[in-house]
């Protein structure tokens, strides 16, 4: 592909604007698809930031497009950071593109495994609860229909929702498979996906999957010559880029979830709505040894115990550390000897578990209908044992590296969740050597990469530059919107800060200025906040005053993401309390978004453990954590909740930001000059509501 191609294509008058009626000529993308055929040309590593609007995935997708027709041999991966943004450029944007062109190439696909359905253990599911299958108000007979339906199998696809324990019954499973050995493998959605995702020019997947597929390569010395869990390819997209580092990190964490080791117990021993009876119970009247189950119940009755003993343990630290994450430094190592007691029962009453099951198996003989059942429960012992040996490698204390040591608790109403966790300090070696190294082409993009720094903090983050010979271009391409006419930035200079000892009266004022916010704005509202403890503290006070004033007040938790965006978008005077995922991904063009409201600088929690370690590495190297890594990773997710207001040239609204370190801390001006340019006044908050009102409906 030459740059008079990009100029056919992106140029006025090129084929994009003579064939698609509402296109409008933006520079910016023109630019970038520019540096996206460079990348392609000079196999060099590209980073992008390209603001909203300029029109990024058509910039690189053309570019894909060219170089699957142009070589035989070419295989662009492009990795997006959800599944429904895969969706989007696979169901829209890509074939809105290839139509405007005249030209198409074969796409495919892919997302994990266990999004999948499998019809052999949907089948089985329905043989064992064949009364719940006949019902036609039940999921089980409802996703029986669907079958008979669905082209993808893909859950994401069913029309209703589906429980996790079902899907967890009838999900595709690796481990599980029978490969050319089911029976419905030519009907398989799984393999019919990977079929197509083999033939394809261009596979959109996920950051999740491509991780998946990294460290599989890395860790069997497998080149992307070669399929693993993807196809070869030799190009990879990675879309939505600033979420690499967490993403990665989070993929590349060793866990120990008790629940999640209780969860393969409960399959092998117990039934269930969807099961008849358990794995013992089908396979134990097969076995040559009388008492074999007794004892297998007696080593799960056993490592169960030893399970809650380790629970409790850990629960006993996180009440002294008022359930938050806990950090465990070398220094803690000495005072760690009742951890050590109780996790390594554990690990040992797995190991017996799961031995004493491959005996169990190996003595079996069951008829060959129940090969699936003795396969799968010789998969649950497996797990059972690899699940421990998160806590055999924490407790090696002598092989400790750069790695971040911490206990972890999840709550769920009264429930406590407990995890034992090994994290990398830095992502970036790991991604330096298993993905930039070993391609083409990869090209980094999104609306938040570059913070005036030339791509610093990012690159610094996730390894790059890696190597002096290895060109590693950078493009920042501003939004072609109108933020100086039609953004409004408030930013109250009297707004007062949190404090433990003044949390009733920060309340109030959070409580009185949203209302009166949102009053002025008609509604239209996306409030966002960093703590799930405060929305619900100020939805509760607020809930009733918005029913008095007719307005629909959405709530993060009260449904699903999907449901409570399209709510959000259908019903346009709505207001949405949201935090975490919500700060980005929001695509409310029009006026069903005039004002977001940031209530809280997004800095990531101190007692955050990771981030913790990785500010105090780099405050040991005579660096500032603070400085390098808290402000700017706050920085970068304030430009995605900021970036949720405007998202065509048309719409116009209001950024109100009510923490006021934003004006009275040096580094509040470095985070305002990230942001792209906006009328920005000073103010008080006694006069926001004239200045929401003025701006919005002044005329």
């Amino acid at each position: 592909m030459t740059k008079h191609d990009i100029y056919q294509i992106f140029d006025k008058d090129g084929l994009l604007e003579q064939n698609f009626p509402s296109y409008e000529y933006r520079e910016g993308q023109l630019n970038m698809a520019d540096l996206v055929r460079e990348s392609f040309e000079r196999n060099a590593i590209a980073a992008i930031e390209a603001g909203t609007g300029i029109g990024k995935s058509f910039a690189y997708l053309a570019v894909a497009l060219y170089a699957a027709m142009q070589s035989p041999d070419e295989r662009t991966v492009v990795a997006t950071s959800t599944i429904n943004l895969q969706k989007q450029l696979y169901e829209k944007d890509i074939p809105m593109l290839f139509k405007f062109l005249g030209l198409s190439c074969k796409i495919a696909l892919a997302v994990g495994r266990g999004n999948y359905l499998c019809i052999n253990r949907f089948m089985q599911a329905k043989a064992d609860s064949s009364l719940l299958a006949q019902d036609p108000a039940s999921e089980l007979y409802q996703v029986g229909q669907w079958i008979k339906e669905s082209e993808t199998g893909l859950f994401a696809d069913f029309p209703g929702r589906l429980s996790g324990e079902l899907k967890g019954e009838i999900c595709s499973d690796g481990d599980l498979c029978q490969n050319h050995a089911c029976a419905y493998f030519r009907d398989c959605f799984y393999f019919k996906a990977k079929a197509k995702a083999k033939d394809a020019k261009i596979i959109i997947s996920n950051h999740h999957l491509l991780f998946t597929d990294a460290q599989s390569r890395f860790i069997s010395d497998v080149g992307y010559d070669e399929e693993m869990i993807l196809p070869p390819f030799n190009r990879l997209i990675i879309d939505e880029a600033h979420n690499i580092e967490s993403n990665a990190t989070e993929y590349f964490t060793e866990v120990y979830d008790s629940q999640q080791l209780l969860r393969q117990i409960s399959k092998i021993q117990r039934s269930g709505r969807f099961r008849g009876k358990s794995l013992l119970e089908q396979l134990g009247e097969y076995s040559s040894e009388a008492d074999i189950i007794d004892r297998i119940q007696d080593d799960i009755h056993l490592l169960t115990q030893n399970v809650g003993t380790l629970d409790q343990y850990l629960l006993g630290v996180f009440q002294k550390n008022d359930y938050q994450p806990v950090l465990i430094k070398s220094e803690h190592q000495s005072r760690l000897q009742q951890f050590v007691e109780a996790a390594s029962s554990v690990s040992q009453a797995s190991g017996r578990l799961a031995a004493k099951i491959n005996t169990f198996l190996e003595q079996n003989k069951a008829p060959q209908e129940l090969d699936a059942k003795i396969n799968e429960l010789k998969v649950r012992g497996t797990r059972i044992a690899m699940m421990s040996e998160v806590l055999t490698k924490f407790c090696n204390f002598t092989l400790w590296q750069d790695e971040v040591h911490w206990f972890n608790a999840e709550s769920y109403g009264t429930h406590r969740q407990v995890q034992v966790c090994i994290t990398p300090l830095s992502i970036a070696p790991l991604l330096v050597e298993a993905v930039f190294q070993k391609l083409d082409t990869v090209v980094c993009t999104s609306a938040t990469l570059d913070l005036n720094d030339e791509f610093a903090f990012w690159s610094s983050r996730v390894g790059l530059p890696y190597d002096e010979e290895r060109p590693f271009l950078k493009g920042a391409f501003s939004s072609p919107f109108d933020y100086r006419n039609r953004l409004l930035l408030l930013t109250p200079c009297d707004a007062p800060l949190y404090s433990k000892d003044k949390e009733e009266a920060y309340e109030a004022y959070l409580v009185d200025t949203i209302m009166s916010s949102v009053l002025s704005a008609g509604g239209g509202v996306l409030v966002l906040f960093t703590s799930y403890s405060m929305l619900k503290k100020v939805h509760h006070r607020l809930n009733e005053t918005f029913e008095k004033e007719g307005l629909t007040l959405l709530c993060q938790g009260e449904y699903d993401r999907y449901t409570l965006l399209n709510r959000f978008i259908s019903e346009k005077d709505s207001v949405l309390f949201a935090t975490s995922s919500f700060w980005e991904g929001v695509d409310a063009p029009g006026e069903t978004l005039r004002m977001v409201i940031i209530v809280k600088l997004p800095f990531t929690v101190p007692s955050d453990p990771v981030f913790k370690a990785r500010c105090e590495a780099i405050d040991a190297n005579g660096g500032s954590g603070f400085y390098q890594l808290a402000l700017q990773s706050a920085t970068m997710k304030l430009k995605q909740g900021f970036g949720r207001l405007l998202r065509s040239a048309c719409d116009r609204g209001v950024v109100l930001i009510l923490d006021s370190r934003v004006v009275s801390k040096n580094y509040g001006m470095y985070m305002i000059r990230s942001l792209p340019e906006s009328y920005h006044p000073e103010s008080e908050t006694s006069g926001l509501s004239d200045k929401v009102e003025n701006f919005l409906y002044g005329g």
